[in-house]
C-alpha cells in the first residue's frame, strides 16, 4: 500500500524537488555564492533527467538512448564544424566533454524533448500539430536560455553576443525526428512533472536574464 501511494505521488514529490532546486539556485546565483551554484548546474541537470525518466515507463529506454546519442552527436558536430548551430564553444560549467560537447548536454536533450512532448500530449489536436507545438516549446525555452548561457560560462557564440537565427532553425530540425519518434512510440511521461519542470526552468532563466 505504501509503495503504491509513493508511486502515485511520485510526480508531486518530484515537482517539489524541482521547484526547491530552482528557487534556491536562483537565490544562490543572485544573492549568495553565485559561482558555487553555477558549478552545480550539471548535477541539477542530471537530477532533473533522473526525475523525468523515473516518472516514465520501461518501454521508453530505447527512446532515451536514441535521444541522448542524437542530441550529443548534433552538439559534437555543431561544436567541431560550426555548421549546425553556428560557430560556438562550450565553457567549463557543464562539466566533462567529449569532442568539445558536454556529456550532460545529451541528457538535457532527452529531458527537454520529453517534457515538451508530455505537455502537448494533453492537447486535443492532431499528432502533427502536437509535434510542431512541442518543438515550439523547446525553442521558446532555448530563446530565454541563450542570453544567460554565456554569463554562466555554459556556452557562447563566436564573434556575436547572441544566438544566430541558424541556432533556432537547426534546433527545430534536430528536435523534429526525436519528437516524431516520441509520438510514434506513444510514450507516456508525467504531465504534472513535465509542466512543473518546464515552467520552473522558463521562469528561472527569464529571471536570470533580467537580473544578470
Amino acid at each position: 500500500m505504501l509503495q503504491n501511494k509513493l508511486k502515485y505521488n511520485l510526480p508531486l514529490y518530484s515537482s517539489i524537488i524541482i521547484w526547491t532546486f530552482q528557487i534556491f539556485g536562483l537565490i544562490g546565483i543572485l544573492f549568495w555564492n553565485s559561482q558555487w551554484f553555477i558549478n552545480a548546474t550539471p548535477l541539477c541537470l542530471m537530477i532533473y533527467f533522473g526525475l523525468v525518466i523515473s516518472n516514465g515507463n520501461s518501454s521508453s529506454l530505447s527512446f532515451i538512448s536514441i535521444a541522448f546519442l542524437w542530441g550529443l552527436l548534433a552538439e559534437i558536430i555543431g561544436v567541431q564544424t560550426g555548421i549546425l548551430f553556428g560557430s560556438y564553444a562550450y565553457g567549463e560549467t557543464l562539466g566533462l566533454k567529449i569532442f568539445g560537447a558536454p556529456l550532460v548536454i545529451g541528457l538535457n536533450w532527452v529531458t527537454t524533448v520529453i517534457i515538451c512532448a508530455s505537455i502537448v500530449n494533453k492537447l486535443k489536436i492532431q499528432k502533427h500539430y502536437k509535434i510542431l507545438t512541442a518543438i515550439a516549446l523547446m525553442l521558446l525555452l532555448d530563446f530565454f536560455i541563450e542570453p544567460v548561457a554565456p554569463k554562466m560560462d555554459m556556452w557562447s557564440f563566436s564573434n556575436i553576443d547572441h544566438a544566430p537565427l541558424s541556432n533556432y532553425v537547426t534546433w527545430a530540425l534536430v528536435a523534429l525526428p526525436l519528437q516524431l519518434l516520441y509520438f510514434y512510440k506513444k510514450l507516456e511521461f508525467s504531465f504534472l512533472l513535465s509542466m512543473n519542470l518546464y515552467i520552473s526552468q522558463l521562469l528561472f532563466f527569464i529571471a536570470l536574464g533580467l537580473a544578470l
